[in-house]
């Protein structure tokens, strides 16, 4: 019966292994920092505008509305408006079950633009609102800005009301704004 022989790893071996740890390590940092991981949200209080939109009303979880963007960006580029900067609108809260959440999911046009349907078209509130700006990917971002802005309004004081509206530029930055006013 042959005997085992017992593993006596190589130093090519170990190279290989803290070469591969060290190329995991660089390569999780790269993507976290893209992510905007090492990024704080910058926080404003001002008022906003009343931006012109055209969305479709969407009934569902909110983390779900990828297809709805695509599918006001080809309505609107059929009737050659430049679908530019998506937007969605939050209107219910989370003791609504997730199924029945109501927003808006489109994007900012000019007041001179005329919009096909189904599109619907209108005008964001205009209010006293706190905006949470952030450089990172929208998960993150949402995550950071939301809860900068819970945080904030604790410390200072203030309220925070629905609706949310979440801005999405083409440069990569996000604005989420919250509606905010002092006191309970």
């Amino acid at each position: 019966m042959p005997t085992k022989q017992a593993f006596i790893p190589s130093n090519k071996f170990f190279v290989t292994v803290i070469v591969a740890l060290a190329l995991t390590i660089m390569g999780s940092t790269v993507v976290m920092w893209y992510l905007g991981s090492f990024t704080k949200p910058t926080l404003t209080k001002g008022v906003s505008e009343p931006y012109r939109v055209a969305y479709i009303l969407n009934v569902g979880p909110y983390n779900d509305v990828h297809d709805k963007f695509d599918e006001v960006a080809a309505i609107l580029k059929k009737a050659n408006i430049e679908a530019k900067t998506p937007f969605l609108m939050i209107i219910d809260d989370s003791d609504v079950h997730e199924g029945q959440r109501r927003s808006w999911v489109g994007y900012l046009i000019s007041k001179r633009d005329y919009v096909p349907g189904p599109l619907e078209t209108g005008t964001l509130p205009v209010r006293d609102v706190l905006i949470a700006t952030f450089d990172g990917g929208a998960m993150m971002g949402s995550y950071k800005g939301y809860e900068a802005m819970k945080d904030w309004s604790k410390t200072y004081g203030y309220t925070l009301s629905l609706p949310a509206v979440e801005f999405y530029h083409p440069e990569g930055k996000m604005e989420y704004h919250l509606g905010v006013k002092k006191g309970p």
